[in-house]
């Protein structure tokens, strides 16, 4: 039992909501959204807590519920604004990648 390791169908987040509560819970062995949940508990100790630690990179946080949120996808006509932004910031200021090439 060891040597298990999760299937990517069973490494799966969590969030149980609670009405009479202001807090959610997170669970989750998702790697990328758990580091993104340290970083945060770090900065915000008071509001993003770790709980728990568990094997296979399984942690568990408290998060305040107001910070959870589900949108709709971004319209065409936004992702084209953004997308235009972001070539006028590259003419303007240049590509941040450029001083990284030129460092290698």
């Amino acid at each position: 039992m060891k040597n298990y390791r999760l299937s990517p169908a069973e490494q799966e987040t969590i969030i149980n909501w609670d009405n009479e509560l202001e807090t959610a819970s997170v669970y989750t062995y998702d790697q990328k959204l758990g580091k993104r949940l340290l970083e945060l508990s770090r900065k915000y100790p008071g509001l993003f807590v770790l709980k728990e630690k568990g094997s296979q990179h399984c942690l568990m946080f408290t998060v305040p519920k107001k910070y959870i949120s589900i949108r709709q996808p971004y319209s065409e006509e936004r992702k084209k604004k953004q997308s235009m932004a972001a070539k006028e910031r590259v003419k303007k200021y240049g590509s941040p990648f450029e001083k990284a090439e030129e460092t290698i």
